[in-house]
């Protein structure tokens, strides 16, 4: 699978990185989210039948920069439906802050921070085999 990591810590992004290509994925890591959307940026206009360079991204919430997290998550799930685009949330937030993404974000799975590498793993399992 090709991932997309959206995460501004370097030590969590090379760790999450490895975690991921050592379960046979491969991944491509950006720390401001508009380096995320520049790339998927062709994709995003082309629409529907549009090749996307990723069958999941992985998003942190807290990210330097003027695009968070959320507004970069919203910007995609505006431009390619979450069925073609899968996403998972990670974070290390307030409860409030988490709150807040699960209501605007209902259908995003969300990971709180530090959490298993496992339970990651898992998630990208469930949604591969949707």
């Amino acid at each position: 699978m090709n991932i997309g990591l959206l995460e501004d810590n370097l030590a969590i992004a090379d760790y999450l990185s490895i975690a991921l290509e050592m379960a046979g994925h491969n991944v491509h890591t950006y720390t401001y989210g508009s380096s995320l959307l520049e790339k998927l940026g062709s994709s995003m206009v082309g629409g529907l039948h549009a090749s996307l360079p990723y069958d999941l991204i992985i998003v942190d919430l807290l990210l330097p920069g003027d695009i968070s997290g959320l507004e970069a998550i919203q910007q995609i799930q505006r431009a390619i439906p979450h069925e073609r685009l899968p996403i998972i949330i990670i974070s290390a937030g307030s409860h409030d802050e988490l709150e807040q993404a699960r209501a605007i974000l209902p259908d995003v799975p969300l990971l709180r921070k530090p959490f298993r590498t496992q339970a990651l793993l898992q998630l990208i399992s469930d949604l591969e085999s949707r």
